[in-house]
């Protein structure tokens, strides 16, 4: 597929910068208003989604892989994917207000009064709504490996004897979200760069020496980018007004 320069899709790193921007102004509040600018994105949108979100409480904000999540204290969580182009625009509405653009397709507004708009040019991503306790379940969660910044580190025995079952390069193998969530080319190719191993490496020949390492590189860059705030979104306005440009 073509992707334009401007476009890069967003991975892991920038999924989590945007969970961690969104997990202090949301935990605990709920939404006022949800305005659904057009009815559909890479899948239909709910179209119930503000009469059953509206005014419920946000009790969690977390990541899954390259999926942002959303749990309503009523049992119900908005599955988020940015997909290609997308883009979250967080704005303080009682210090200034932007005009949505012709892409912001889902706007909510918050009760602390943010304005949190999903911008996406190109229409891949989605928003879903499930229950909760289906989460685990439901494709493709069922089938995601572990984080390789999970809350349960990853060691490199289970990396290992996972890529020990694979003939395929080592670099399709960082992309296969069964052996390893969330990872995408960029990260995959830094982390093996860092590694030293050439992506064209099969993954059953690294030895458990060589799967530490660069369980640790892939590791380090990911919090190298998170920490510096994402680095292949384009921008995006912080809860402190501040916009971010990513190199």
């Amino acid at each position: 597929m073509f992707i334009k320069k401007n476009y890069t899709i967003p991975e892991l790193p920038e999924v989590e910068t945007i969970c961690q921007a969104l997990k202090p102004l949301l935990k605990g509040q709920s939404f006022l208003k949800i305005q659904a600018n057009r009815p559909d994105l890479r899948y239909p949108l709910p179209v119930n989604l503000e009469t059953v979100l509206n005014h419920k409480l946000i009790s969690l904000i977390s990541r899954r892989a390259k999926y942002l999540l959303l749990d309503f204290s009523h049992g119900l969580t908005l599955i988020w994917h940015l997909g290609i182009s997308g883009r979250v625009i967080i704005e303080n509405l009682n210090v200034y207000s932007l005009n949505s653009g012709p892409h912001d397709h889902v706007v909510f507004i918050a009760s602390n009064n943010y304005k949190i708009a999903f911008r996406d040019p190109r229409r891949f991503g989605f928003l879903l709504l499930y229950p909760t306790n289906q989460l685990k379940s439901l494709p493709p969660f069922n089938t995601l490996g572990p984080e390789p910044l999970g809350d349960i580190p990853l060691s490199a025995s289970v990396f290992h004897a996972a890529l020990k079952q694979r003939t395929i390069v080592i670099k399709n193998a960082l992309l296969d979200q069964r052996i390893i969530a969330g990872l995408g080319s960029i990260y995959a190719s830094e982390a093996l760069w860092q590694a030293r191993l050439s992506p064209r490496r099969r993954a059953n020949t690294l030895s458990l020496k060589e799967t530490k390492i660069l369980l640790i590189e892939t590791q380090n860059v990911l919090r190298r980018t998170i920490s510096a705030g994402g680095s292949t979104l384009q921008d995006y306005a912080l809860p402190n007004g501040d916009t971010r440009y990513f190199q």
